[in-house]
């Protein structure tokens, strides 16, 4: 079977899959960018995606084949294994059993600007073609973003670190004829940028912030800017602006009469929901016990 050009690589492996995505994840922006499926067997032919999936093999059914140009590519998964199934390369899978797997979307324009700033060709890299492979930070990553997600605390700058990580693996690991340098660049923050991010992300807590926000203060690359404030900092950007947050929720609910909704907004969190998974995470119990607790 074989489908149309669809808006999003999802949409057009649902169309020749025909199934309908378990769940669907987007980043803070909105934008799709992960999905779990539930696969029943199938014969499916998929063409011309517009990203790249990494898909991770969850659970069911291991039977699965890969044709690609007439020749089989691989005839048996593993649970946890990672496959890729490129952009804009035409392949056909045999799914022979019911199967469930988690696909996280790579866009190779967004892949070519992480390998430019990395100093890597200015045309866009090529994956090698994938099937099944035991590559357990690839699946770890995948992983963070169902676990983030389904907790209901994947946000913007969480979504950014994860696709800076990811996009760095899979050019050090899967990239044709171009891996990077296994050896980590040593890159440091001095006391005054620091101070200068940290001042920034006080007056910006209530407010989206953006990986590539921060770095460019920093004056480096997302990459070189993540692996530099997590060595200076001991926390990724994202966990201590999640602290920091927290920080302000509690003087907030300590001091003021806020509802918890207001108390969210004012300090960044998308909304009621997110607020309290992340407070309950770090401090233990919900906003509403806390501040109740405080007012005895």
């Amino acid at each position: 079977m074989s489908a149309g050009l669809c808006e999003h690589p999802a949409q057009r492996i649902g169309a020749v899959a025909h199934a309908e995505p378990e769940l669907l994840i987007t980043a803070g922006n909105g934008n799709l960018f992960a999905a779990i499926w539930s696969h029943a067997p199938v014969v499916a032919e998929v063409t011309g995606l517009a990203q790249h999936a990494i898909a991770l093999h969850l659970g069911g059914c291991t039977l699965v084949e890969k044709w690609r140009d007439g020749r089989l590519l691989g005839h048996r998964s593993r649970i946890g294994s990672v496959t890729l199934v490129p952009a804009q390369v035409a392949s056909t899978w045999v799914l022979t059993g019911h199967s469930r797997v988690a696909h996280l979307y790579v866009d190779p324009q967004r892949l070519a600007l992480a390998a430019a700033s990395a100093d890597g060709p200015p045309c866009a890299p090529l994956l090698r073609d994938f099937f099944a492979e035991a590559d357990a930070v690839l699946a770890s990553l995948v992983r963070l973003v169902l676990a983030q997600a389904q907790a209901g605390k994947l946000d913007e700058l969480a979504h950014d670190e994860v696709m800076s990580m990811l996009l760095r693996h899979l050019l050090r690991t899967h990239a044709v004829d171009r891996p990077l340098a296994a050896a980590p660049v040593r890159v440091s923050l001095t006391a005054a940028v620091l101070r200068r991010l940290f001042e920034h992300i006080e007056e910006r807590l209530a407010d989206e912030l953006r990986l590539s926000e921060l770095a460019a203060l920093a004056r480096l690359s997302d990459d070189h800017f993540l692996r530099a404030f997590k060595l200076a900092v001991g926390q990724t950007p994202h966990q201590y602006v999640l602290g920091r947050r927290i920080t302000r929720a509690q003087q907030l609910l300590q001091r003021s009469t806020l509802p918890i909704a207001a108390a969210a907004c004012a300090t960044g969190f998308r909304g009621p929901s997110h607020f309290s998974a992340v407070f309950r995470q770090h401090v233990g119990t919900s906003p509403r016990a806390w501040r109740a607790l405080r007012a005895r």
